[in-house]
């Protein structure tokens, strides 16, 4: 095992490997959820950009203990698929995990991705959503307001091959999975 804080692309210079991917954990576009007490979750992310070769978007899960302790969850696609650019949202004992850019072929243009994930046991779900959603959308703000909505506003929504401005609010009932458009 190599541990360094270099760059992958410098590493793939170094040992003139460019053409193969390199594994890293330098990543944007994950979310980094700090608990009460003191864990820190960071979810997906992506390395690199697309005509990169060390380009990835991740579907895992790294966990921070206090004590120094980290764990890494990985997931199989059609639990979690790679996502990136997605906000996460503390909820009691959840972590509510919505839109991503994710890879071209895989995005559903008419839906709003949405996971729920345990903070006992990282358990990852599906949340099957309806109503007026922000759709495909990924670079947002979602703020919970402490008793069950949660408002998604800005970011860009991704229609078929247009990338819109998102200039509307939308708000998650988490009671009934109802999306409306404020």
């Amino acid at each position: 095992m190599l541990k360094t804080n270099t760059w992958a692309g410098s590493i793939a210079d170094e040992f003139d490997d460019e053409h193969k991917p390199m594994i890293c954990y330098e990543r944007f576009g994950r979310s980094i959820t700090v608990l009460d007490d003191g864990r820190i979750i960071e979810i997906g992310g992506e390395h690199e950009d697309g005509y990169m070769p060390e380009f990835c978007i991740y579907n895992d899960v790294t966990v921070f203990y206090p004590d120094g302790r980290i764990e890494i969850y990985g997931y199989p696609t059609d639990i979690f698929p790679p996502t990136d650019a997605h906000t996460t949202t503390f909820v009691g004992n959840s972590i509510y995990i919505i839109g991503n850019l994710g890879y071209q072929e895989t995005r559903k243009h008419d839906t709003t991705p949405v996971y729920k994930m345990s903070i006992k046991d990282y358990s990852i779900q599906e949340v099957k959503t309806k109503g007026k959603m922000p759709k495909w959308i990924h670079g947002h703000k979602a703020l919970y307001d402490g008793v069950n909505f949660i408002t998604i506003s800005g970011g860009t929504i991704i229609q078929e091959k247009d990338w819109l401005d998102n200039k509307e609010n939308f708000v998650l009932n988490l009671e009934t999975l109802v999306w409306k458009k404020i």
